[in-house]
């Protein structure tokens, strides 16, 4: 039997470890299937292609002896190619997309903080108009000021340990009158302290001073109501028209001016008396109208 030699003058031989066989050729077609499985499943987009591409050239010619099978790995493998082509524009497209969408969220999320800062800015403001409106609600336009001081005997234990008074709101003789306020020391001021309550009242600065008279020159009286219908205790003063505390305020309030032993504590507190109820007690204040012309 003759023996097999290869011819050296063939295209093919400087090709060394090429299927020699259909069976073999398969099987390179099958390993190079199963290489382009591989790379399709574990390399990216952008470089699907080339590694493709590079599979191609490794085995070109050994699939070229399969013929119509081999023009048919051929054009699958094309197919491979032009798919990762349009896959590797669609990721790119949608990396933008997400990078847009990303983006818009960022400026969502910077909209929405500066939203909810709005809101605490405007909240803050509608709190203090409240709290205004309610204080305006209070306000009193003909001289008298009622004032209700609830929770006595802890408000009184504060002024011997904290602050020793406190002021009410203002209130007015009339809608365009002078503008007052009283000064309330639980535990007392100056000689009444530790002993009496001692109640002041003192002149504001006002919207409407320039067209008011000065010095002020009203009788001012105090009053302890009892809550039993008993006899108040009360106590007026007219202003010492010298005094700076009646004079055109200059600053946000006069020095304040009243009675420091105004009410007792061992009269106001005792349960006998009637003036302390419910722990609450009740003070009005009363500024005279104009004389009758």
């Amino acid at each position: 039997m003759a023996s097999y030699a290869q011819d050296t003058s063939d295209s093919g031989a400087g090709m060394t470890g090429m299927p020699e066989t259909e069976q073999d050729s398969n099987f390179a077609i099958s390993s190079t299937l199963g290489d382009l499985q591989h790379l399709t499943l574990s390399s990216k987009d952008q470089h699907v292609q080339q590694e493709l591409k590079h599979i191609l050239e490794k085995y070109g010619k050994a699939i070229v002896v399969q013929g119509e099978k081999s023009k048919y790995f051929i054009e699958m493998v094309e197919r491979v190619i032009d798919i990762s082509e349009v896959s590797a524009r669609e990721t790119k497209q949608l990396d933008e997309h997400v990078k847009r969408l990303a983006e818009e969220l960022r400026n969502k999320e910077i909209n929405i903080q500066q939203l909810q800062a709005t809101i605490s800015v405007q909240e803050t403001e509608l709190s203090r108009l409240q709290m205004d409106l309610s204080r305006l609600e209070r306000t009193s336009y003909d001289g008298i000021l009622m004032l209700e001081i609830k929770d006595y005997s802890r408000k009184k234990t504060e002024a011997q340990n904290g602050p020793t008074s406190f002021y009410t709101d203002a209130f007015y003789t009339d809608k365009y009158g002078y503008k007052m306020c009283a000064r309330i020391y639980l535990n007392g001021d100056g000689v009444g302290k530790g002993t009496h309550l001692s109640i002041f009242f003192a002149i504001k600065k006002g919207p409407y001073d320039s067209y008011l008279k000065w010095p002020f020159q009203r009788r001012v009286t105090f009053t302890l109501l009892n809550q039993e219908g008993k006899e108040d205790i009360s106590d007026s003063f007219r202003p010492d028209t010298t005094s700076s505390s009646f004079q055109k305020p200059r600053r946000d309030m006069n020095i304040a001016s009243g009675c420091p032993m105004f009410a007792s504590h061992s009269v106001l507190e005792n349960p006998r008396e009637g003036f302390l109820r419910s722990n609450t007690i009740c003070i009005k204040v009363i500024v005279d109208p104009p004389p009758s012309r």
